[in-house]
């Protein structure tokens, strides 16, 4: 018997895609606020009541909670992203209720994906959310940055899903099953088939060398799209990854668990050679987004010595301070449109304090400056990684982390230090300001009040 109300979630999405369809081809500026109240409902549900969806599962009680607590912040973060998602395209005359709908698929495939117990599962969660990721990126039709982005992401993507396809393939040959808790005891035959399943993960998340789509797609698509990218399906995409190393082990095979510390190496050497010498903007995001998944693999390893709580601190930081940022981006355009230049960012100050301050703040929380909340998330997985004994990947952490220092704080000298830039325009949209400024006041005033964080952390996986 299928017990339904575990899927509860997953079914309120997609009656909310339904509901967002109809009301679309009635009255398309009404679907904003639906969804709005949709994932308001959704997300009080999950964090009253979602325990309940659980009663009755097989899972552990930390896979229930990692499974409870990802749904809570994706729904939170769906909302915020949509109540961000109007004025940003408006502003370039792209604003349709259909990207509204790309937004909850996306969603949809990220709830299944993080809580399915088999590959199958995964497989139908990842190709929803990727698709629709697809679209979102080309979703400019009249720019050929934007369609080339897209017909990138496509063709990466499928190559991409071919692999996963091939891994399950292999893994169900030699085992007969799909399912994490059935399988054990791998041959030759599942050790390449499950190799195939990360190369695929490796590229959801932008890993290196699996993240040669990543800069091309970020500076292509509509900044509100790279927000997307860098945010929620990428916390998705890593946590299902968490849990297929925890679940089955990867760290007693060999084979696997150096080819996790490989690309965990290279993640972290070229996100930050890779931002050094970038001109554009959300390339510069791109390669520090993958700078901050070595960080995030680190962390992968470190587990058996670390809770699952410190990744989570970790992402949830990660979060706060990508949502802030790109908060700040999409509150300033250029005489031609969405900033696209760092040097566009000249004498920020000057235009606007609450802006250039906030950006210092995200920036050196990226950096892992104290006493901003990026240096705790920082410091607690080197803390683990060094406990477990990967003592040269902490030192490649550690080196890394300098070397973004420096790029970071070129960043802020352009902001505070040069001349003000007189192509740069204030978009003064109450909506972005509020969560640049909440994320600034968050990630700053955890050094002196972190207990709510911590102990909410701590108290689901303790």
């Amino acid at each position: 018997m299928i017990n339904f109300y575990s899927f509860a979630p997953e079914i309120f999405i997609l009656i909310l895609i339904l509901s967002t369809l109809t009301l679309g081809l009635i009255n398309k500026g009404s679907t904003i606020s639906l969804n709005i109240l949709g994932f308001v409902i959704l997300s009080f549900f999950l964090i009253f009541n979602g325990s309940s969806l659980y009663l009755n599962s097989s899972y552990s009680v930390n896979t229930i909670n990692l499974i409870l607590l990802s749904k809570i912040l994706l729904s939170l973060g769906s909302l915020i992203f949509i109540l961000m998602v109007k004025r940003p395209l408006k502003n370039e005359n792209l604003f349709r209720y259909e990207y509204v709908l790309f937004t909850l698929f996306a969603t949809l495939g990220s709830f299944v994906l993080i809580s399915s117990d088999n590959f199958l599962t995964a497989f139908i969660g990842l190709e929803l959310q990727s698709l629709s990721l697809y679209l979102m990126a080309a979703f400019n039709t009249k720019n050929l940055n934007s369609n080339e982005a897209g017909i990138k992401y496509f063709s990466l993507g499928a190559l991409s899903s071919g692999f996963l396809l091939f891994g399950i393939s292999m893994v169900y040959f030699d085992t007969g099953n799909f399912y994490f808790q059935a399988l054990d005891n791998f041959s030759y035959l599942s050790e390449i088939g499950l190799s195939l399943i990360l190369i695929s993960l490796f590229f959801k998340v932008s890993a290196a060398p699996f993240h040669i789509w990543t800069p091309d797609v970020y500076e292509g698509s509509p900044t509100i799209s790279a927000l997307f990218f860098a945010s929620l399906p990428k916390f998705a995409s890593l946590i299902f990854l968490f849990r297929i190393y925890h679940e089955l082990n990867l760290s007693d095979i060999d084979s696997l668990y150096y080819i996790f510390q490989i690309v965990c190496a290279i993640s972290l050497l070229v996100g930050v050679y890779g931002a050094i010498t970038q001109k554009i903007i959300k390339r510069f995001l791109a390669f520090s987004s993958i700078n901050h998944v070595g960080f995030i693999l680190l962390g992968i390893m470190s587990y058996e010595l670390m809770s699952e709580g410190t990744i989570f601190f970790y992402l949830i930081i990660y979060l706060i301070t990508t949502f802030g940022l790109f908060a700040v981006i999409l509150n300033l355009r250029s005489s031609n449109g969405e900033l696209t230049k760092i040097s566009e960012l000249n004498g920020l100050r000057f235009s606007s304090r609450s802006k250039s301050i906030s950006m210092l703040v995200f920036l050196f929380s990226l950096a892992g400056i104290p006493p901003f909340a990026g240096f705790f998330a920082k410091f607690f997985i080197l803390s683990a990684s060094i406990n477990e004994g990967l003592y040269i990947l902490s030192v490649i952490a550690v080196v890394s982390s300098v070397i973004a220092a420096f790029y970071y704080l070129s960043v802020i000298k352009n902001m505070f230090f040069n001349d003000k830039d007189n192509d740069l325009l204030l978009d003064n949209n109450k909506i972005g300001s509020f969560v640049f400024i909440s994320s600034a006041l968050i990630l700053t005033l955890f050094f002196f009040y972190p207990d709510p964080l911590i102990n909410l952390v701590d108290g689901l996986f303790s």
